[in-house]
């Protein structure tokens, strides 16, 4: 399950009434227009700056699970069972 966070951004007033006519005109949110446009803007960054980040992963249809467990790369210190561990403690 996702977990929200909520938090304060100062964000331009044009960009705000740009998000707000786009949210009606697409009869969604302005806070799923802007997560939307903010991965669409996470994908397009190379992938150096994305290093620190875990598990973001856009989904492809045109793939099944063997295609994408041969591509998966973690650092050289990645630790699988740490990795479980902490996965585990978040969700108790």
């Amino acid at each position: 399950m996702k977990t929200k966070n909520r938090t304060t951004l100062f964000i331009d007033s044009e960009i705000i009434d740009t998000i707000k006519q786009i949210a009606i005109n697409k009869n969604t949110t302005q806070t799923k227009i802007i997560n939307d446009y903010l991965k669409q803007g996470i994908e397009k960054e190379p992938q150096k700056n994305k290093s620190k980040l875990k598990f973001i992963v856009k989904p492809d249809p045109n793939k099944n699970i063997d295609d994408v467990i041969s591509s998966i790369e973690a650092p050289k210190e990645f630790d699988p069972v740490e990795a479980v561990k902490e996965i585990r403690t978040r969700k108790g």
